[in-house]
């Protein structure tokens, strides 16, 4: 089974739900079916990835080292998309390198083990937010069903989660023993510019979590949950 990341073109920026929906359509060799259309973005982005990332041949070997190909199978092509199966041990790797090469030509990246799509630079809002998981790519743009689908997906091993609005202002979560609390607990930290407006809270609910970060990502002046915030600087 492969970690696999879906790049074709959009003109306008589409919906989660519709990404998820082209994708499928793509697996099954339904050009037709998923309203893919071809661009000359497509094809350039195949010959930059690949420049980088050799398909697989009888000359490329695959595995783990430098020299190596990332991905299990040759990659699915047309004139109007791209889907890489790359190895999940050279995800990490490789993975945010096709999102960035998919945003430099101006095309959607979809990722289906997290539903989340990447969006270039063009479809993006002009203040949008950007969330770093611990576990998985970095979502630039990110809308509030990405941000509410990772925070449930927290757990011990996948314990923090940052939203950035820019430099110095953010607000972040972690999750248990790895944020120095109890198993179960959340330290939520926010930070409005200088380092004294630097504050942290804990709660006891994930529920109580999302609503913190759904005012943040609304940019609601108040927070919904009564909590104490404390100074950390």
């Amino acid at each position: 089974m492969s970690f696999d990341l879906a790049v074709w073109f959009e003109s306008e920026r589409i919906s989660v739900s519709r990404a998820a929906v082209t994708y499928e359509r793509l697996c099954g060799g339904d050009l037709a079916g998923a309203g893919v259309v071809a661009s000359e973005a497509v094809p350039a982005f195949h010959r930059e990835l690949t420049g980088r990332f050799p398909e697989l041949s009888a000359g490329v070997a695959d595995g783990p080292g430098p020299t190596g190909s990332p991905w299990t199978a040759r990659l699915d092509v047309s004139a109007a998309h791209v889907i890489t199966p790359m190895s999940w041990d050279r995800a990490d790797a490789t993975a945010p390198e096709v999102v960035a090469l998919a945003g430099r030509h101006g095309l959607v990246c979809f990722d289906p083990q997290a539903d989340v799509l990447h969006l270039p630079p063009a479809l993006r809002g002009t203040d949008g937010l950007s969330l770093q998981p611990c576990v998985g790519l970095k979502v630039e743009d990110a809308d509030l069903d990405v941000i509410e689908r990772a925070l449930h997906r927290l757990s011990e091993e996948n314990w923090f989660l940052i939203l950035e609005r820019r430099s110095g202002h953010f607000l972040q979560v972690g999750h248990g023993p790895n944020a120095g609390l109890a198993t179960g607990g959340f330290a939520v930290e926010h930070r409005d510019g200088a380092p004294e407006r630097h504050y942290r809270c804990v709660l006891e609910e994930k529920d109580q979590v999302a609503r913190l970060f759904a005012d943040y990502a609304s940019g609601a002046s108040g927070w919904s949950v009564d909590t104490r915030w404390d100074r950390l600087f």
